[in-house]
């Protein structure tokens, strides 16, 4: 495969790797609204989405590091662990900008994913300290009152 191929190969693949985060953003947003609305058939429906969306991406990660590995090889760049960005450097004019303008998008979107997930993260453990307050509550009140004895004798206090 000759250099054009390898970079046109990564480039498909960073535009596909944005496709996959575009959904992963979607998901992530959807899963805010259902813990809001604390429906957990569709948590669960959305949970699964979400793995399979993060599978997808882990395998494109795989394919991107491969393709970045043979451009660089192909390109006899020495630096063999180099970045995005240094290898927009390396390319001139439109190639160059084009790895920049597709490594800002990826970046804006795993940003927004991360964020979003944070503040669902806070949701979820906002949601469990008021649950296991509630259920807290209900065992002290349950222990408290103890008007009906093991003996089966009414207690009146």
């Amino acid at each position: 495969m000759e250099n054009n191929n390898f970079y046109e190969a990564l480039v498909n693949n960073l535009e596909e790797v944005i496709k996959v985060y575009r959904g992963l953003l979607g998901v992530v947003r959807n899963e805010r609204e259902i813990l809001v609305s604390a429906n957990l058939d569709d948590l669960n429906s959305n949970n699964a989405i979400k793995e399979k969306i993060l599978l997808e991406a882990r395998h494109l990660e795989k394919d991107r590091q491969r393709v970045m590995s043979e451009l660089v090889a192909a390109e006899n760049i020495q630096d063999t662990q180099i970045s995005l960005l240094d290898l927009a450097k390396h390319f001139s004019g439109i190639r160059g900008e084009k790895l920049r303008s597709l490594h800002a998008v990826l970046d804006l979107l795993i940003k927004r994913v991360r964020d979003l997930n944070l503040q669902n993260e806070g949701l979820i453990h906002s949601a469990l300290k008021n649950i296991t307050g509630a259920m807290n509550s209900i065992k002290d009140m349950l222990d408290d009152n103890k008007t009906y004895e093991k003996k089966g004798k009414v207690n009146t206090h």
